[in-house]
């Protein structure tokens, strides 16, 4: 009950109507704002992500160079749900793109923990 008392009295009044952006919008956007775009989880067999269109990991990256790849500066490569073939496939992908990668834990999906996924430092290195 205290939890949804704070959000009902701390976060309800923050709700932003939302609307519809075109890929393309959004990487103006937020490019615009100094930001970058990173395609998450692509792999993820739990949330939204393309292994729902297909299994496939070369479908998947084909996916991206078709649609995806002019709006995206980077791909999550190391996730929770990926396994070693997918963050090598990943990696891989992006090295011949151009992108920058990333990872996380995605500690916001039970039972993960943070700081649990492993993560070579030079990854974090390319924002420096």
């Amino acid at each position: 009950a205290d939890r949804q008392a704070a959000f009902d009295k701390y976060l309800v009044k923050c709700d932003v109507p939302k609307y519809p952006l075109s890929l393309e919008e959004a990487s103006t956007l937020i490019r615009n704002a100094g930001g970058l775009l990173v395609h998450a989880h692509p792999n993820d067999p739990n949330g939204t992500s393309l292994i729902s269109l297909t299994p496939d990991l070369n479908e998947q990256t084909e996916i991206i160079e078709k649609y995806m790849l002019n709006y995206i500066d980077g791909i999550e490569c190391w996730h929770s749900k990926h396994d070693a073939e997918t963050t090598a496939h990943y990696v891989g992908f992006a090295r011949r793109h151009g992108l920058m990668v990333t990872g996380g834990s995605d500690c916001h999906q039970k039972p993960i923990l943070m700081g649990t996924l492993d993560i070579p430092d030079w990854v974090a290195a390319q924002f420096q």
